[in-house]
């Protein structure tokens, strides 16, 4: 199994409490990923095989005051990194920063324009400091020889409503079309036992495994701020823990014990246990055909492409890519 992709929370702070995330209902003891542990973690990755070293999951990663320092280990490494931020952190001297170590990627998650309805959704009222950072961060990036990727990932349910906040949205930020980029998703649905009232946890109850759509447990793995590397991006509570950095080696986790036991029943060649993760997760392959289930759950009901046209909803889907790359 070839290690492609490389995803580490630097710790685990987060300002918002989105009710569509699981941070909001269950919060997890305070960690910082040391730069000793970073450092061992790096030490076993080939820069070669690593695109970007992605710093993203459940936290907000512009709240640790050691992402700079970090992000400079990252790079004396020889590796490129992108970053998933809320921006309400992303100050312009951080921003700065993050330039100048040649940031190759910055997704921003905003999924509207309305102040109520941020505070509604994301429990802060961010978003009165965030329109001034990405202001500040767009007419940056113009300025630079290499420019990163950015892109404002929109958020939201696939209604009316989800389709007028991705017309403010991109048409706000329509002048900055050179260097900026949107993609639509609808909420997620992540594997934990985790209730909140917009997303329905454990809808699925796979019988028969026969992979991931995704290939996680191949192709990537997940650092949380403890050093330990998780399952997948989908496990919040770390309970699939294939190894910790201080105890083993990039190369010991990436094919140890745990991880090959898991993968055999994630392909089927052996039956998972009944609550095994993957037996409610949205992305596993199973008996049933996994682009009629991703039509089913969200492109029926979705009301995007007679708002918005296909070019400008199916074509930036997240769902759309995800069922057509099987």
């Amino acid at each position: 199994m070839t290690l492609k992709e490389v995803s580490i929370e630097t710790a685990t702070t987060c300002n918002q409490r989105c009710t569509f995330c699981p941070v909001a209902v269950t919060r997890r003891a305070k960690e910082n990923l040391s730069l000793e542990r970073l450092e061992k973690i790096l030490s076993g990755i080939n820069p070669e095989q690593i695109q970007d070293i992605h710093i993203v999951g459940f936290y907000e990663p512009t709240y640790d005051k050691q992402l700079v320092e970090k992000i400079t280990v990252i790079r004396k490494a020889g590796f490129n990194f992108s970053i998933f931020t809320n921006a309400s952190g992303l100050k312009p001297n951080l921003t700065d920063k993050l330039l100048n170590l040649e940031v190759s990627r910055i997704t921003i998650n905003l999924s509207t324009l309305d102040e109520t309805e941020y505070q509604q959704t994301r429990g802060t009222k961010d978003l009165k400091r965030i329109l001034p950072n990405l202001d500040y961060l767009l007419s940056q990036v113009r300025t630079q020889t290499k420019k990163p990727i950015i892109t404002i990932i929109i958020l939201g349910a696939l209604d009316q409503q989800h389709g007028t906040n991705i017309q403010m949205i991109t048409n706000k930020y329509s002048e900055y079309s050179d260097v900026l980029g949107f993609q639509i998703s609808p909420f997620g649905d992540y594997a934990g036992d985790v209730k909140t009232k917009l997303v329905p946890r454990k809808q699925f109850n796979h019988q028969n495994l026969v992979g991931c759509a995704r290939e996680y447990q191949n192709e990537r793995l997940y650092f949380n701020a403890q050093g330990e590397a998780v399952l997948c991006c989908q496990d919040y509570f770390g309970q699939y823990k294939l190894g910790n950095i201080d105890e083993s080696s990039v190369t010991e986790i990436h094919q140890g014990k745990n991880i090959t036991e898991w993968r055999q029943w994630i392909s089927g060649e052996e039956d998972a246990p009944e609550d095994f993760i993957c037996r409610s997760c949205l992305f596993a392959l199973s008996d049933d055909n996994f682009a009629e289930r991703i039509e089913n759950l969200f492109c029926k009901s979705c009301v995007l492409p007679s708002m918005l046209g296909v070019e400008n909803s199916c074509h930036r889907c997240e769902v759309n890519s995800t069922s057509n790359s099987l």
